[in-house]
């Protein structure tokens, strides 16, 4: 998608502009995931959670929880307050999430419907935050060139 920057007084002024939309849902995704994190390294302490997406390495559970919730965190402090970086850092932060669940998914065979659902929520939040109206006016100052403005 081609691009036209535009002003921070104009981004402001576009009917787009603001966290919202579809970021929404991705922030409530990034919610989710942080919890399910915290519940593993904080809470699950039989592995029950583990153990039931077919997982038997514990500390690699741990430790990639641990991860996953530090990556997220991130992008739950930039997006509300409509930092510019939230973007690039969203779709790196997002990426690897998606290769540690794509990766677990390789591991274990019980784990597969769950990578495979994971893998096509972070795909879409990744093109959702490349590509979107509102996370280019917000975020970049810029909006789609087909767009007169």
């Amino acid at each position: 998608m081609n691009f036209k920057e535009i002003s921070t007084e104009e981004a402001q002024k576009h009917p787009e502009y603001g966290f919202g939309g579809g970021l929404y849902l991705v922030y409530v995704v990034a919610i989710i995931w942080c919890l399910h994190s915290a519940y593993i390294v904080f809470l699950d302490a039989d592995y029950e959670l583990v153990l039931f997406y077919g997982y038997e390495n514990f500390t690699m559970a741990d430790f990639t929880s641990f991860l996953q919730l530090g990556l997220t965190l991130p992008f739950l402090y930039l997006a509300p307050r409509l930092n510019p970086v939230m973007p690039s850092v969203a779709v790196s932060l997002f990426s690897v999430n998606w290769m540690i669940w794509f990766t677990f998914g390789m591991i274990s065979p019980r784990a597969v419907p769950v990578a495979i659902v994971v893998s096509l929520v972070s795909a879409f939040m990744i093109i959702y935050i490349m590509r979107s109206t509102r996370v280019n006016v917000t975020y970049r100052n810029r909006v789609p060139r087909s767009e007169e403005r």
